[in-house]
């Protein structure tokens, strides 16, 4: 579900990204005004990805909530990785806050994070009786 509205989204914004590069403004380099422009994808990708672990630990309260000891255990430690996804996704946030962080290696972080919250979003959810 997130994915085909992660690929539309992104399109426009490259979209929107390129008219935006055509404008540039004086004094600032292309590489200056790309830089800005993956920036910019970078801080959107991760506010997409906070919110689909956000989702997740919705989805994962509910089995929590179960009186099944197995569907509990089996949540608890979903809930763990989804913690630590989102640590990690809060730890990268700060690092783009950063002046001197690279657009194009918080990307690549980007990328891999989505692998893996894809990971979490196709495991087998607590199955509630």
């Amino acid at each position: 579900m997130f994915r085909g509205m992660t690929r539309a989204v992104l399109t426009l914004l490259f979209a929107a990204a390129a008219t935006t590069a055509l404008a540039q403004t004086p004094g600032q380099t292309p590489g200056e005004i790309v830089a800005q422009q993956q920036a910019a994808l970078n801080q959107f990708q991760a506010q997409l990805q906070a919110n689909q672990l956000q989702q997740l630990q919705r989805q994962n309260a509910a089995a929590l909530a179960t009186p099944d000891p197995g569907v509990q255990a089996q949540a608890m430690i979903q809930r763990q990785q989804i913690q630590q996804q989102i640590d990690q996704t809060t730890a990268l946030q700060q690092r783009m806050a950063a002046p001197d962080s690279n657009p194009s290696d918080i990307s690549s972080q980007l990328r891999q994070y989505d692998a893996q919250i894809q990971q979490l979003q196709t495991a087998p959810a607590p199955i509630r009786p």
